[in-house]
């Protein structure tokens, strides 16, 4: 098995095709990924541990932990939340940690406050692993607080496709529209409608 390989199998919640390659060729970071995403935070704590200084993913798995558990002591940084929540988020899910998973989720008003993003990476990530309900509680935050986002805009028109209500998915891109005048996500889901 080669890094690629096992990477795939770790993004694919296949932890017991992966952890031992990371174990043996010392690829910490991924190891204690493998052990997080099986539940087993303290030992991932452990292992992220020495390399968070020299690693900044480490340091945000570290950290991300602390709203895994919903015991809050230390933030992450405004480039860890835009870099790494949503993918973090989705390897949750993948991992059927949705005790995890929600209790990140709680914290969005934290997440909110280091990056204006943060409703809309949650919102996103809810909409590709089919949870819209929830996606919708933060779509609706994320417009609410932060209208002027044209991607937020574009979301919800998928979010409204799904539903098949092309009046308001319409709206939704028009607005994105408004908003960055040649959006060509937006522009492109128009032409379709």
């Amino acid at each position: 098995m080669n890094y690629n390989e096992a990477k795939q199998y770790l993004v694919e919640a296949q932890f017991d095709k992966c952890e031992n390659f990371f174990k043996e060729n010392n690829y910490q970071l991924e190891y204690g990924y493998c052990k997080m995403l099986k539940g087993e935070v303290n030992e991932a704590r452990k292992i992220f541990t020495p390399v968070r200084d020299s690693d900044m993913r480490a340091d945000w798995a570290y950290l991300f932990i602390q709203f895994m558990n919903n015991y809050i002591q230390f933030m992450p940084t405004y480039l860890q939340v835009r870099n790494f929540l949503e993918i973090d988020i989705a390897l949750l899910l993948k991992a059927g940690l949705s005790e995890a998973v929600e209790n990140v989720i709680n914290a969005c008003d934290i997440f909110y406050e280091i990056n204006q993003e943060s409703y809309k990476f949650i919102a996103r990530v809810m909409l590709n692993y089919n949870y819209p309900t929830v996606a919708k509680i933060f779509l609706n935050r994320g417009v609410e607080r932060c209208y002027n986002d044209p991607e937020l805009h574009f979301l919800y028109g998928n979010y409204h496709l799904r539903y098949h209500n092309n009046v308001l998915a319409k709206h939704e891109f028009e607005t994105s529209l408004e908003v960055l005048p040649g959006y060509y996500p937006a522009k492109m889901m128009l032409e379709k409608l």
